[in-house]
């Protein structure tokens, strides 16, 4: 081995492709503290001790660079090397039941597991949903809105339409309220509606956005089925059911709104509390807004947006509001069309 390798800059790595096995062993273990490096040598054999030797014996001056190289290049190998005996879950699953007990392991993962949905969907995807509206009809609505939660709102609203309308208001009520899903309930619907695999479907205990499930699943629904169930829940809860229009139709819902109808609402509302609500909106939704308006009108709204500084959250909000029932208005009278899924408009 060269005793005198060319300087090189502190951060340039060097070329070492011409260094053998045991030159790059002899600098990195040159580089480790010597306690370190016995145990090293402690793991080698006799003949690999004496190779390693003898370049350590040759090295005279390793320029940074040099050093760096060899280090870089066993970290990326080491990383190659490297992996774990088996998946977290799988880990927990082996490892608990010795440490707790069969039946306490059973409970502990069961609250510490992500909820998994996926295992639902693909099990009940493919049935009728007048099928497993039928299975779940004969559960106590607490149980089938837990249940609701794990199918997600696609499937849910396609299982609604088999329930009578006094059972959806009462699911949807039970489901906005839900804030966690129950382990017992969520054994009691693994027990209900079967298993995908050997081992159940994995449901734990864990926070729920019940009002956004609910939001999501009417607007899931068809035709007049939406209207008729937002205004039964009104009947019931009028609170209940103004959160949940909310988050039926958030602000970013203008992303889908046609060209002409954003042109047709721009002529009605007030620049004022366009700019308020756009002060608080996604750069996607305020670009609908730009682009169907003048350049020099939209440098306007953004410098009245710049003006405002720091703005109320409640301003912005209620100003949000404002244009989202104006814009609910204009798609009644047929002069805006909130698109989805793909669609598109012929003029």
């Amino acid at each position: 081995m060269a005793t005198n390798l060319p300087a090189r800059s502190r951060h340039e790595l060097a070329d070492i492709s011409h260094l053998s096995g045991s030159q790059k062993a002899a600098i990195l273990i040159m580089y480790l503290e010597e306690a370190v490096a016995r145990q090293v040598f402690g793991h080698l054999g006799e003949d690999e001790i004496r190779s390693v030797g003898e370049a350590i014996a040759s090295l005279d001056h390793v320029d940074p660079g040099t050093i760096q190289a060899v280090i870089s290049e066993f970290a990326g190998d080491l990383s190659r090397s490297l992996y774990l005996q088996a998946q977290g879950p799988a880990y927990l699953r082996s490892v608990f039941p010795q440490v707790l007990g069969k039946e306490k392991a059973h409970r502990v993962l069961r609250s510490i597991e992500p909820v998994s949905r996926k295992g639902f969907q693909k099990r009940f995807g493919k049935m009728q949903p007048g099928a497993l509206s039928a299975r779940l009809r004969k559960e106590h609505p607490q149980t089938i809105a837990v249940a609701c939660a794990v199918l997600g709102p696609q499937m849910t609203a396609a299982v609604l339409e088999g329930f009578e309308l006094d059972l959806q208001v009462d699911v949807m009520m039970r489901l906005a309220r839900l804030k966690q899903f129950p382990l017992e309930l969520l054994e009691d619907i693994e027990e209900l509606l079967g298993t995908v695999e050997e081992g159940g479907i994995e449901l734990h205990n864990v926070d729920a956005d019940g009002s956004r499930l609910v939001a999501e699943t009417i607007n899931s629904l068809q035709g007049e089925m939406k209207d008729e169930l937002l205004a039964a829940i009104s009947q019931k809860d009028e609170t209940l059911a103004g959160e949940v229009s909310k988050q039926m139709f958030s602000f970013d819902l203008m992303c889908t709104a046609d060209a002409k109808g954003v042109q047709n609402m721009l002529k009605e509302v007030e620049r004022k509390d366009l700019s308020l609500a756009l002060k608080g909106a996604d750069q996607k939704t305020r670009q609908k807004f730009y682009e169907n308006m003048s350049e020099r009108a939209a440098q306007y709204l953004q410098d009245d947006m710049e003006a405002m500084g720091p703005v109320r959250l409640s301003e912005v909000e209620e100003a949000q509001q404002q244009i989202i029932a104006l814009a609910l208005r204009l798609e009644e009278e047929g002069k805006l069309i909130f698109l989805g899924g793909g669609d598109s408009v012929v003029e």
